[in-house]
């Protein structure tokens, strides 16, 4: 493990020994297992039942054998998630003593892909301007294409116990200085205003080493120091992890995770993807979201060099922090990107917005 995983560790531990001692409380106060009575956790059944109370027995009905369940459709207050682009999105759980959990999960297939064209009279000579503005740098051309997949979220009765950081923010917001194209993942409902991570908390990210190239930490440290840069929010790389790379959601106020693989571990990399990334968001009774924890894999075997690393890298941790990808070849987050390794302006703006969410 990391030199930064102790501290990290420590804090994690204090905050889950508070939360034990509530419990231990409640037990003394109203038996075991039983809960105040004015609580607002609650289960909510996906079939539709009324809900119970968090703590209470949760019902339970056992899956006909022989055939697939089909997934639910969308009705009343279930969840159905459309997720464009860009992200592994955890569902809704609400935040202690204040609102009804409902956790999801959800994955998106669309993500960057970065390739090695064959070098033609466009790509040959280094840092050849190409059509659209953009620039080649290193000899390194990519292309991102979008891929849509209709996903529903798994309802699970169990509260996490997490809030958003809350309090000041511990780095000034960003003046992007430019404006351009960029859109976001999620917004809150009925504003433009995105779906992020809280300003006034640490991001902490963890990195596992197996299958990384050798300098994989001066990889992640030098791309959390540019999104800091452009977000103006505090991302730290608290150490080392095995923990690899998961169709289901972190869990929440988890380290982001930054791992590498193949697509012989994960399917979800064959073909020309060489990452994916998205974060986990954890909705309140108000409806206002946060995002409370991520993750990002990236093909040990699609990416040439480490431009190639530090390009995907960013794209996909911009993800996790909640940009969207957008249709101009002068941004990072385009769809299609030909040679582009650096922010453009409307990402930065976009990143800005991120990083200017009011604290909780």
């Amino acid at each position: 493990m990391g030199i930064f995983e102790s501290a990290a560790r420590r804090r994690r531990a204090a905050e889950l020994e508070r939360r034990l001692a509530e419990l231990d409380e409640w037990d003394r106060v109203y038996g075991l297992g039983g809960v105040p009575r004015d609580t607002t956790w609650r289960y909510h059944s996906p079939d539709g039942a009324p809900p119970v109370r968090a703590l209470d027995p949760a019902p339970y009905r056992a899956p006909h054998r022989g055939h697939r369940t089909p997934p639910p459709r969308r009705r009343g207050g279930r969840w159905v998630l459309l997720l464009l682009v860009g992200a592994l999105v955890g569902g809704a759980s609400a935040f202690p003593d204040e609102a009804s959990a409902v956790r999801g999960w959800a994955t998106s297939a669309g993500r960057s892909v970065l390739g090695m064209p064959e070098v033609d009279e466009r790509t040959a000579a280094w840092g050849d301007p190409l059509p659209g503005g953009v620039a080649q740098e290193g000899g390194l051309a990519d292309a991102v294409r979008d891929r849509i997949q209709e996903v529903v979220p798994a309802l699970e009765g169990l509260p996490t116990g997490w809030r958003p950081a809350g309090g000041q923010r511990l780095l000034p917001a960003v003046d992007p200085g430019t404006r351009g194209a960029h859109a976001f993942v999620s917004t809150q409902p009925g504003s433009e205003v995105p779906v992020g991570f809280s300003p006034c908390g640490t991001i902490e990210v963890a990195v596992n080493p197996d299958g990384a190239p050798s300098d994989h930490a001066g990889l992640v440290e030098e791309s959390l120091g540019r999104l800091s840069a452009a977000t103006g929010l505090h991302l730290e790389l608290v150490g080392e992890t095995d923990e690899t790379w998961s169709t289901e959601p972190r869990s929440a106020g988890a380290p982001v995770v930054v791992t590498w693989s193949v697509a012989a571990d994960v399917p979800e990399l064959a073909g020309d993807r060489a990452g994916m990334g998205g974060a986990t968001i954890l909705t309140g009774p108000d409806g206002w979201s946060w995002a409370a924890s991520g993750q990002v894999v990236l093909d040990a075997a699609d990416l040439p060099s480490r431009e190639a690393h530090a390009a995907v890298l960013d794209h996909e941790l911009a993800h996790v922090l909640g940009l969207d990808h957008v249709d101009d070849p002068g941004e990072l987050m385009a769809p299609v990107n030909l040679g582009l390794t650096d922010f453009g302006p409307g990402d930065r703006e976009g990143l800005a917005a991120l990083g200017a969410i009011a604290c909780p």
